[in-house]
């Protein structure tokens, strides 16, 4: 009986062992891919996450990511022992998800600009004259043109927000019209009702901020996953 319970220990010891040295082979040959994955994702991982407060972005991180997104399939074929999850991860980063979020972030960069270029942001409320009340409106067809010829569009998951800008737009073109329309130029100024066309724009801004500030949270999850990947030294050798 004693006999016996010794084989079982010893089996025990040596299964462990094998195990762990498997382990050890595994995480190996996965850390060797994690840091070429490191290599191929390094030039196009740079995304930052977007400040509430921003006044503006930069987009040269965006653009490099949709520019180069269509070719990085074929060099991560041959990323294949990495975890499955991880991979598709990444397959997700790179897909053609990554020319909306370049989209996303061209029309984001338009409605920071909006207010400033309207008048709309620290001058919020104030009064203006005539020929300040048709610059606003010819500010707000440049807006509209820039979007249009830069053929700037969002997903139907901002078809909410979109529907009330477009209204407030609408809204905020015909009553300013109208109110220039029966001012001269040595009309005392008035005031603007501008209030649902700035929260309009809010609004929006916020569900593309989120929507690419998610994207930023994937790729740095990412990056963690791989830089653990790269540094470690065992992993679960039944696991994908």
């Amino acid at each position: 009986m004693k006999t016996f319970l010794w084989v079982i220990v010893v089996l025990i010891i040596l299964g462990g062992a094998g195990f762990g040295i498997w382990g050890y082979a595994k995480a190996q040959d996965a850390k060797k891919q994690a840091k070429e994955l490191e290599q191929i994702t390094a030039g196009t991982m740079d995304l930052k996450k977007i400040d509430s407060n921003a006044v503006e972005i930069s987009l040269s991180e965006w653009k490099n990511l949709s520019d180069k997104a269509p070719s990085m399939a074929t060099e991560l074929a041959s990323i294949t022992l990495v975890p499955e999850s991880l991979k598709n991860e990444v397959g997700d980063f790179y897909s053609a998800k990554a020319q909306d979020k370049y989209k996303e972030a061209q029309y984001l960069q338009v409605l920071l600009e909006a207010k400033r270029r309207l008048g709309l942001d620290a001058k919020a409320g104030a009064e203006k004259s005539k020929g300040q009340i048709e610059t606003v409106l010819k500010e707000l067809d440049n807006l509209q043109n820039e979007v249009n010829q830069k053929n700037l569009s969002l997903g139907p998951e901002y078809d909410t927000q979109m529907k009330k800008l477009e209204q407030e737009v609408t809204t905020f073109k015909t009553s300013t019209s109208d109110l220039a329309s029966k001012m001269n130029f040595d009309s005392p100024s008035v005031q603007l009702n501008s209030a649902g066309l700035d929260r309009a724009i809010d609004e929006l801004k916020m569900a593309v901020s989120k929507s690419l500030n998610d994207y930023v949270e994937l790729q740095d999850k990412i990056k963690n996953e791989i830089s653990g990947l790269a540094t470690g030294n065992w992993v679960n050798p039944l696991s994908s």
